[in-house]
């Protein structure tokens, strides 16, 4: 009798059905110590579907955003799909970008857990995928975008001429899984003023505390409540860190808020705001990092329409 690989399920979602595996492609698995017993699962689920699978470990770099061992990098351009069970996030680094380039589909799962596995990544990615085309075309044309919360977020961003992006689930060039979002790169030097934290962390990781506010001027952060936060250190020590990197709206009803931020940033009901690296998603700016925050119950508008309001779309 056949052993029963332990997220045997989750994994064939995402190769059979995120990223359409077929039995004469390559997959390479990219892990750490940590995911190890994932990326285990899906590198076995991947051999019974081709012959050419390996599994690469990498080390834990100390934030997200962070590139790959050179070795590493090189070797991506040589798969043609590409599954990173990770710590720390390569979503946002030349060697993804270059991947793609190269041709390959890549699946970017930073800190994911077993939580997650069990979670979000059961959604039912035609009906996430229905979903967020419909935001998607709510979004696509916007040039001004305010963010407001009754908890005193107040933000405007410029995304006049910049590309909205749709993660789906359904991956041709690269994506989070789980999916569950549209996003966009503000313009550079517009986003303007406040943001009251909802929720800023990453499993241990506390970035920033509950009701910690961040203040914006000309797309760059100039202040921050908490002087001795993660956050702040972070946006004293690594270079163009306090760029508004990223506006994304989350678009998984399977998703809860479980202080992960792969999962949280999917969440419905949400929106999130990055900082750090946007030159992978149509931005200009390279940073040594990509942090998101959470915001719970917005009210967005675009072009002076509301699309949210408290979290709800209209």
């Amino acid at each position: 009798m056949e052993m029963r690989i332990k997220f045997q399920r989750q994994s064939e979602i995402m190769l059979k059905e995120c990223l359409k595996v077929k039995k004469n492609e390559s997959v390479l698995i990219i892990t750490d110590k940590n995911k190890r017993e994932i990326a285990d699962s899906i590198y076995k689920t991947a051999l019974k579907i081709t012959k050419e699978v390996k599994l690469v470990e990498i080390p834990i770099p100390k934030i997200s955003g962070i590139e790959p061992p050179s070795k590493v990098a090189k070797e991506m351009l040589n798969y043609d799909v590409i599954l990173a069970p990770t710590t720390q996030s390569i979503t946002h680094t030349h060697a993804t970008k270059d991947a793609v380039k190269a041709g390959a589909r890549v699946a970017t799962l930073p800190g994911i857990n077993e939580k997650i596995m069990n979670e979000s990544m059961f959604a039912d990615y035609d009906k996430v995928e229905a979903f967020t085309l419909k935001v998607l075309k709510k979004v696509k044309n916007a040039k001004k975008i305010t963010v407001e919360t009754k908890r005193g977020t107040k933000l405007s961003l410029i995304t006049a001429e910049r590309k909205w992006f749709a993660d789906t689930g359904k991956i041709e060039f690269s994506g989070n899984l789980p999916a569950g979002e549209v996003f966009v790169s503000p313009l550079e030097g517009t986003t303007e003023g406040k943001i009251v934290v909802d929720s800023f962390k990453h499993d241990k990781e506390i970035y920033a505390k509950e009701g910690t506010e961040i203040i914006i001027e000309k797309g760059n952060v100039k202040e921050v409540s908490d002087k001795k936060s993660k956050i702040a250190r972070l946006f004293k020590t690594v270079e163009h860190a306090t760029n508004v990197a990223e506006l994304g709206i989350g678009t998984n009803y399977k998703a809860k808020i479980i202080g992960n931020i792969l999962q949280d940033e999917k969440v419905l009901g949400t929106c999130h705001i990055a900082f750090g690296s946007n030159f992978s998603f149509g931005g200009k700016i390279k940073a040594g990092m990509h942090i998101d925050l959470i915001i719970k119950n917005p009210t967005i508008t675009i072009d002076g329409k509301i699309i949210m309001k408290s979290g709800k779309l209209i």
